[in-house]
């Protein structure tokens, strides 16, 4: 378990519904099939960017058997989030992850009642760590969501020894600082994962080997030559790539930065995976269509194919 280790993109998968809320588990096979045919290798699914707190138990569950069933042999990694609102569940989905062959699992805190110091935010992974000691856990960091926020080289100090099956982190926050130390301390002992896709760049000059987000369900190819540039040292190449991804993110803000936004993107892009769930809003047709309007403009279409 010491030697795993995610590499790449990791795409954090929105999660298929018919038009009326139900899972809609068909499309999972044609949509991994397009990450492949994008150059990203491994998913993180039941997430943020999956829906996985507006879902059900037995609906998370379905949904990490269907990607576990279609990437064995394809997929180099399935990492399943378990995280729920109270540890019992948490658990019930750790030991279910273990029992379907998931490559590795993840958890957020707990967010209502959140833990207040970090030596109580490690005993909350150490359960679950315990609850499937033989696979990898990831802590998911996002505390703009969670409100937990500690630094992340403290957290992995206090960890030691007390989380065994603690593998690394999924870093989404925009602080490069807390990122920085952690990896500067911790990164020969545990995987920093970053987790803004935004920041893909700037995050490799901290270490960062494997990058976890939702733009890369449609942006393979373009933050895949990101990667490949800085590894030959072709700086220009990457800022050019780089730049151009942020000009899209400045037109995801502008319809609204959540995961309809990035659900019609992919079906503009890659794939119809129908709506989202309430309380997120979901883009109209009249935004759709000027949506399409503005990536066209920028170029958009071409760029990432």
């Amino acid at each position: 378990m010491a030697d795993f280790k995610l590499n790449g993109l990791v795409a954090a998968p929105f999660t298929p519904f018919h038009e009326n809320g139900d899972l809609n588990l068909t499309p999972i096979e044609p949509y991994m099939n397009l990450l492949l045919a994008d150059g990203v290798k491994s998913v993180f699914i039941c997430g943020t960017t999956g829906e996985g707190p507006s879902m059900t138990l037995a609906e998370r569950k379905s949904l990490a058997e269907k990607w576990v069933q279609v990437g064995k042999d394809k997929l180099e990694a399935v990492v399943v989030h378990v995280g729920c609102g109270n540890l019992r569940e948490t658990i019930e989905l750790a030991k279910h992850a273990k029992e379907i062959g998931a490559s590795a699992i993840a958890s957020i805190p707990s967010v209502f009642f959140k833990p207040k110091t970090i030596d109580l935010l490690v005993d909350y992974m150490r359960e679950i760590s315990l609850a499937a000691p033989d696979l990898p856990l990831y802590y998911y960091h996002i505390p703009g969501l969670t409100g937990t926020d500690f630094p992340m080289d403290d957290f992995l100090g206090a960890a030691k020894g007390r989380v065994p099956s603690l593998r690394g982190i999924k870093f989404g926050d925009p602080n490069l600082i807390n990122f920085g130390h952690a990896s500067e301390r911790f990164g020969h002992e545990y995987q920093m994962c970053f987790s803004k896709d935004e920041l893909l760049l700037p995050s490799m000059t901290f270490g960062s080997e494997a990058f976890v987000g939702s733009t890369y369900n449609f942006c393979g190819k373009p933050c895949n030559r990101i990667i490949a540039a800085f590894k030959n040292k072709d700086l220009e190449s990457a800022q050019k790539d780089q730049f151009k991804f942020l000009a899209m993110v400045k037109i995801i803000v502008q319809y609204g930065l959540n995961v309809a936004t990035q659900k019609a993107m992919m079906s503009l892009s890659r794939i119809d995976l129908g709506p989202t769930r309430a309380p997120i809003p979901n883009t109209s047709a009249e935004q759709k269509e000027a949506l399409k309007k503005d990536l066209t403009e920028m170029g958009y279409f071409e760029w990432i194919n």
